[in-house]
């Protein structure tokens, strides 16, 4: 059984499309990670999974249950970190504590009580005078203090510190090494890159791509410049033809190119050929999420400009 499986999830305000036959399959056990601009969908996509939003067309299962038909048995499983949580202001932390932890089934006062210790957060404070970020640390430790078997995140380091910021990102592979699945949704490419198993890409209310992050060890990127001299738009048409040759992009002005090469497998398999090749200044390195995420905005971006064309 998946964690979240979704077919042809759809949302529309008016004119405007927020989800368009969004297909989503998730793993137990993992950190799933969603990626994109603001306005991309992801927090509309969440709020659909739990039941908050109901979709125009699709289907959608979480831990088992349909999120239309059986929408408290959802929420019943998952703890949510919504983007703009908002908590009791006349209340201390402690009391905001004792109170929603005891709410969900899956909840726990000592654990919440654990983990704001360990953000290192003051309890006894009334929430209308905490910071942003205090509040934040707030509603993480409700949400991470919580057993629930699927853990969803809305931009859970937003307002923190680099040093708390990682001690979340570290709760997090904490849950996944627990058993438990996460969701996470994040502009931040490192975040993704430091927690996530899989990543969804979201472009304009849609799932562009899903990418298996566990396997970029296999992925690296190579960048070199190309004297025009040469056939260039040849040259770049053979590389792409090599069998580990992933993607290829080709800028750069009137004298030299510039190449960007993502090549997949064992480096063994592809230096030696490209030795062989008429670049100079050849930097090479191993693929972060920052450049998977890059290679599809160019992709659609390219894409989208031939419509246009072919429109016009």
């Amino acid at each position: 059984m998946f964690a979240v499986e979704a077919q042809g999830l759809s949302k529309r305000y008016g004119s405007v499309h927020s989800l368009r036959d969004c297909d989503l399959r998730i793993g137990q056990g993992i950190v799933f990670g969603l990626l994109g601009p603001n306005g991309a969908g992801k927090t509309t996509l969440l709020r659909t999974l739990l039941g908050f939003v109901r979709p125009a067309a699709g289907t959608a299962r979480v831990c088992g249950h349909d999120v239309r038909s059986e929408s408290l048995r959802v929420r019943a499983q998952v703890s949510y970190l919504p983007g703009d949580a908002r908590l009791y202001r006349a209340m201390r932390g402690s009391q905001v504590l004792k109170l929603l932890s005891g709410l969900h089934p899956c909840g726990s006062l000592a654990r919440s009580n654990a983990i704001a210790a360990r953000l290192e957060l003051e309890t006894d404070r009334r929430v209308m005078f905490m910071s942003t970020g205090m509040r934040q640390k707030l509603a993480l430790a409700l949400v991470l203090g919580c057993e629930a078997p699927l853990i969803v995140l809305d931009e859970p380091t937003a307002n923190l510190d680099p040093n708390i910021r990682a001690l979340v990102l570290t709760m997090v592979r904490e849950i996944r090494a627990d058993g438990r699945t996460v969701l996470l949704s994040s502009h931040i490419f490192s975040d993704v890159d430091e927690t996530c198993d899989e990543v969804a890409i979201m472009r304009q209310g849609s799932i562009v791509a899903v990418e298996d992050l566990r396997e970029r060890e296999q992925l690296h990127i190579v960048t070199a410049n190309l004297n025009r001299e040469h056939d260039v738009d040849a040259l770049a048409g053979k590389i792409q033809e090599h069998p580990c040759s992933h993607y290829v992009r080709l800028a750069g002005g009137q004298a030299t190119a510039r190449l960007e090469i993502h090549l997949t497998g064992d480096p063994g398999s592809w230096l030696a050929w490209l030795a062989t090749l008429p670049l100079t200044d050849m930097q090479i390195e191993k693929a972060g999420i920052r450049a998977i995420y890059q290679r599809h905005h160019h992709q659609l971006r390219t894409l989208d400009q031939q419509q246009d064309n072919c429109a016009t």
